[in-house]
């Protein structure tokens, strides 16, 4: 057998065994739109956000990620309706896909008048955002951004 032909088999062998051999591969995870929710309750409610957008972060990598900071604003009909800026530690699966729900803090401009308005038929929505994501090759910083169209449904105040 030819030189060069074993060359090639032997580096064949080895980048198929590169996490074995202590060299990782790595794909940044893809970030989409599963979801966003609006609730209507009353004023005194006690519960969180009135807007929650799902993510459905896809790592393609064979071992876990974990996010150190999320970034994350939506907009309804070209208004900010929200926005996520904070530290925090999600972890996402090997090889899977995970729905991360994030409460949003609405825009001050946002009135309760105008979340109703927004909650029936369909509307126009854009979501960005950012993921800092721990990796074991470092932190990666992986940008998303997502828009269509959006059926809300209506549904009874509490």
């Amino acid at each position: 057998m030819p030189r060069t032909t074993v060359v090639r088999a032997i580096c064949l062998v080895l980048l198929g065994a590169c996490t074995p051999l202590g060299l990782w591969i790595y794909e940044d995870p893809i970030v989409s739109v599963s979801r966003v929710t609006l609730e209507l309750r009353k004023p005194q409610s006690s519960l969180g956000s009135p807007v929650v957008v799902a993510l459905a972060v896809h790592n393609r990598n064979d071992y876990p990620l974990s996010t150190s900071r999320v970034e994350v604003s939506l907009r309804l009909d070209g208004v900010p309706i929200g926005r996520l800026k904070q530290d925090s530690t999600v972890s996402v699966a090997t090889d899977a896909i995970s729905t991360v729900a994030l409460p949003l803090r609405v825009e001050k401009q946002v009135t309760a008048s105008r979340l109703q308005t927004l909650y029936g038929g369909s509307h126009k929505f854009v979501v960005s955002g950012r993921a800092t994501f721990e990796t074991p090759v470092g932190t990666r910083k992986v940008r998303f951004a997502e828009e269509g169209e959006m059926i809300f449904g209506q549904r009874s105040i509490d």
